[in-house]
């Protein structure tokens, strides 16, 4: 739906008069007459801005431009007011309104006033497009990267609906802090959460902790409980580890799923709520229905929307960010003077596969703040199992082999690459990464020289390639 815009006014004369003049500039026009119709008109559309009587017949104009904009924020309000007094017109100034049209309308002045809320409007839009394409967080998610940037505008997309999310990722990838972004800034935000880690509560305690029980229902139920799904009522329900559910539970969830009611256990009752269902896993959700630990009817019920954290060795490119984040958190914590992060450091922890993720990568930064101190972190202060994934990566030099060291030049036959079918790039790749290594005889800074590619980007595709450094030397 295009943005129009909203004008209420309990004077039918002015709101047609409004209207039609506005509609003679080119635009839509939506219209109403009391505090009632805003209320409902706010929650339905988009505006350039809203022309507001201050006197409705349910309501004061001027108390409305709060509610106005908690549900519109940047939407200007413009006042349509009879009261000539000065004093009514500071008042509604103060409360928030943009601007002002007083009564009898003068089209000239309608124009202006318009036309300045249109190209508000369309400014406001390019800061945020601009914002979002260069940001470097969302919530407590963080990362400058291209795929998190399409992680941020998935979970802008899904956050306004009730739409089921499943957020699928590596341990340690953040999926918690997502559920928490689509939560904070969905309309369910001033409700507080509610989580369940599907792993960590004894399965045959899961379905109470769901559900709730009733007094006796089974031994030690000794008074009535309720479960998290009737907590979670006009609020957001986040199911982590959903795939190490008991299978037989995932078909009440699924039931549940379907008709937002439940049973508690032991119970007859049968309760209807509003809740929004966040689940995540660190499995593959397709591997675990073939393994027969995931119901396809209940992933589907699921995946309505998905969302997929990409492992910490998938965008290097935030680690710096991360890096000097948590720096900075846990140097503050502990009282320590740490500023920076030596460039050697950061290229031995550019070319580390990280299995832990974000979450090692700060326990890694929390160590060395609390081990060392110093104003820099140094390599010698990582620790060692990164340390020795880099023992051929010169540890007190230059990362970049000094000047003076020739190029290794890197020569691929053509025989070797002509073939009556088309070569993945990849396996050129693979090919011309395996010759430098060999040519060289593993030595990674005149192997990335010759290849024309950083030792961090020619260490994450020695991974990936699965070749072995030493076996070169």
């Amino acid at each position: 739906m295009k943005p129009c815009f909203l004008v209420i006014d309990d004077d039918e004369v002015t709101r047609l008069l409004v209207e039609s003049h506005l509609q003679d500039l080119g635009f839509n026009v939506r219209v109403g007459s009391t505090a009632t119709d805003l209320r409902e008109a706010i929650h339905q559309g988009e505006y350039y801005a809203v022309f507001l009587d201050i006197y409705l017949p349910d309501g004061n104009g001027i108390e409305l431009i709060h509610e106005i904009q908690q549900a519109l924020p940047n939407i200007p309000v413009i006042m349509i007011t009879g009261d000539g007094r000065i004093e009514t017109v500071v008042e509604a100034m103060q409360a928030g309104a943009a601007d002002y049209c007083p009564k009898p309308l003068e089209l000239p002045r309608l124009k202006i006033t318009a036309k300045n809320a249109v190209e508000r409007y369309n400014l406001q839009k390019t800061v945020t497009t601009l914002e979002r394409a260069n940001r470097s967080q969302l919530g407590e998610l963080m990362g400058a990267s291209a795929p998190m940037q399409l992680v941020y505008h998935i979970i802008e997309t899904a956050a306004p609906t009730k739409a089921p999310v499943l957020i699928t990722g590596e341990s340690g990838c953040g999926k918690e802090l997502a559920a928490r972004a689509i939560h904070r800034l969905s309309p369910r935000s001033e409700r507080e959460l509610v989580d369940v880690n599907c792993a960590a509560i004894p399965k045959d305690l899961l379905e109470s902790e769901l559900f709730g029980h009733e007094k006796s229902a089974f031994t030690g139920a000794m008074k009535r409980s309720f479960g998290r799904c009737e907590r979670a009522h006009q609020s957001t329900l986040f199911l982590d580890e959903i795939g190490e559910m008991n299978y037989n539970l995932q078909a009440k969830m699924l039931r549940f799923l379907q008709e937002y009611a439940f049973y508690r256990v032991g119970g007859q009752e049968k309760i209807v709520v509003d809740v929004r269902v966040i689940s995540a896993t660190n499995r593959n959700p397709l591997e675990a229905i073939g393994e027969g630990r995931l119901r396809e009817d209940l992933y589907y019920r699921l995946n309505v929307v998905n969302i997929h954290l990409p492992p910490l060795r998938e965008r290097t490119d935030d680690i710096p960010l991360l890096a000097d984040y948590f720096m900075d958190k846990y140097s503050r914590e502990h009282g320590k003077k740490f500023r920076s992060i030596h460039p050697e450091a950061l290229t031995v922890m550019e070319s580390y596969s990280w299995p832990g993720n974000v979450r090692e990568l700060e326990n890694c930064i929390q160590q060395v703040i609390v081990l060392y101190e110093g104003q820099s972190i140094e390599v010698h202060m990582l620790p060692e199992p990164m340390r020795s994934m880099n023992r051929d990566a010169p540890m007190t030099k230059p990362v970049v082999p000094p000047p003076a060291a020739p190029p290794v030049e890197i020569p691929i036959e053509m025989d070797s690459i002509l073939t009556d079918r088309i070569i993945p790039l990849n396996e050129l790749e693979k090919k011309a990464i395996d010759q430098a290594l060999a040519l060289t005889h593993g030595n990674v800074g005149q192997a990335a020289v010759g290849l024309q590619m950083s030792q961090a980007t020619l260490y994450r595709k020695v991974r990936e390639y699965g070749l072995n450094i030493k076996e070169y030397k």
